[in-house]
């Protein structure tokens, strides 16, 4: 039988016990990794934007969108642990 052997522990972003007392704002636990988390997608996504101001060239404005969004997945995946 196979057995789900998941060493990977899951961490909020937050902090769960801000959550519990009645404060407007939570605290962001890991601050760099959001940061980095939503650098590179709204980059990539003001770089779409914008595209046409920065560059004519269609194949270097989508390859540094490219590069931001494989940027972002690796955050997402590799440092805030997100699925």
């Amino acid at each position: 039988m196979l057995q789900d052997n998941d060493d990977t522990e899951e961490v909020s972003l937050f902090d769960a016990e801000e959550e519990k007392t009645n404060r407007p704002k939570s605290k962001i636990r890991h601050p760099v990794a959001s940061f980095f988390h939503l650098f590179f997608r709204v980059s990539a996504i003001i770089v779409y934007l914008l595209c046409e101001l920065l560059s004519s060239s269609f194949i270097a404005y989508m390859v540094t969108i490219i590069l931001l969004l494989s940027r972002d997945f690796w955050a997402v995946k590799n440092v805030t642990g997100r699925d």
